[in-house]
């Protein structure tokens, strides 16, 4: 005869509460018990509505991803809650952090990923406060919620905007942790978009030069990062993208160095093949993300003109690649959103390229 097998093995209740408090030191000294390592936590916000959204999201799904099997049942079955609302609280040490552990329902305690998300990139840009984006991400990479590259994008847009682009870096920099990785274009050119905007949040000072110059070479060396080359090759090569390269000599062109400007602009042509100067006829969206793309490289070309003078090889293509392609494209974009003004007002792509435009006049 042949004996019954059981999948998963049966733990009283009892035996349940023992074992919970017996885990507290397990969690603590033996990381063969342990699934991942301290809750993430979070600073405090001038926004009461933020610091709720985070604390349930600590409590309700970050916590739980933290536990154990037996741990699990304790929080999710029905039968045990009682275990969980005695007179002794039942708590885990995770950490050096003892956590009270009470009963939790998938559908009502715990917060939608997508919808939550959005709100809290919303107030994080409202209240300007991004400290605690990166253990955010963290938590929510460990509790296993997707979050897809155009949320990620969105997420680096705001903080960049915001001035944060030193939170970016972070996520970034912990991207085995945070899931943030350059891997995606779009997450590439507004982490390369954010040094752009360092110059213009600072009225294009030399300080401010110098640092998106170097925000921006961060940026560059991170994307070499075995971390970040994941799915990188051919026209997903986010560094071979001249939008993205365009940016870099930008920066080193505003900063007045010739040597640098230059091997980015030969590094820009020679990806020219992957440039995207295509518009959809009187789509004001795709107009805005090109005028995006390409303002900056626009921006880059007059400035690194200035610098290269007559003669040099790079200039010359830079005279003929401005002339036949890239002032005429972006004048489309321009001439799509200037008719959809009335309708949505100025657009994203028009700010920038006004903002560039004064600091790359003469």
């Amino acid at each position: 005869m042949v004996a019954p097998t059981l999948k998963t093995p049966f733990i009283c209740r009892p035996c349940l509460l023992r074992l919970l408090h017996t885990q507290s030191r397990a969690f603590t000294t033996s990381p063969a018990r342990r699934k991942h390592g301290p809750v993430p936590s979070f600073h405090p916000t001038p926004s009461a509505e933020l610091d709720t959204l985070l604390s349930t999201f600590r409590s309700n799904i970050f916590l739980p991803a933290h536990l154990i099997h037996p741990q699990h049942t304790l929080l999710y079955k029905r039968k045990n809650h009682t275990l969980l609302t005695s007179d002794e609280p039942a708590t885990v040490k995770l950490g050096g952090e003892v956590h009270q552990l009470h009963p939790l329902d998938h559908q009502k305690d715990e917060p939608k990923t997508r919808s939550s998300f959005a709100k809290a990139m919303a107030l994080m840009a409202e209240t300007g406060d991004w400290r605690n984006l990166p253990p955010f991400l963290e938590g929510l990479k460990t509790a296993r919620r997707a979050i897809k590259g155009w949320q990620f994008e969105k997420a680096v847009r705001l903080a960049n905007e915001s001035g944060k682009q030193g939170v970016v870096m972070e996520c970034l920099r912990r991207v085995e942790e945070t899931g943030m990785g350059l891997w995606d274009l779009g997450v590439a050119r507004e982490a390369m978009w954010g040094a752009v905007w360092k110059v213009i949040q600072g009225n294009g000072s030399e300080e401010a030069v110098g640092r998106a110059r170097r925000h921006a070479e961060s940026v560059w060396e991170l994307m070499w990062d075995a971390k970040h080359t994941e799915n990188m090759g051919g026209e997903t090569d986010v560094r071979r993208r001249p939008e993205v390269l365009g940016v870099l000599v930008l920066m080193h062109a505003m900063a007045k160095d010739k040597e640098a400007a230059e091997k980015y602009a030969a590094l820009m042509f020679k990806s020219w093949g992957n440039a995207s100067l295509e518009l959809q006829d009187g789509d004001w969206n795709d107009a805005n993300h090109k005028l995006l793309m390409w303002a900056p490289v626009l921006a880059g070309m007059d400035t690194g003109n200035k610098l290269f003078g007559k003669g040099n090889p790079i200039g010359k293509t830079i005279v003929e690649k401005r002339k036949r392609e890239v002032k005429p494209f972006v004048d489309r974009c321009l001439n799509v959103l200037g008719n959809d003004a009335m309708q949505g007002g100025k657009r994203r792509g028009v700010k920038l390229y006004e903002e560039l435009t004064k600091l790359s006049s003469p």
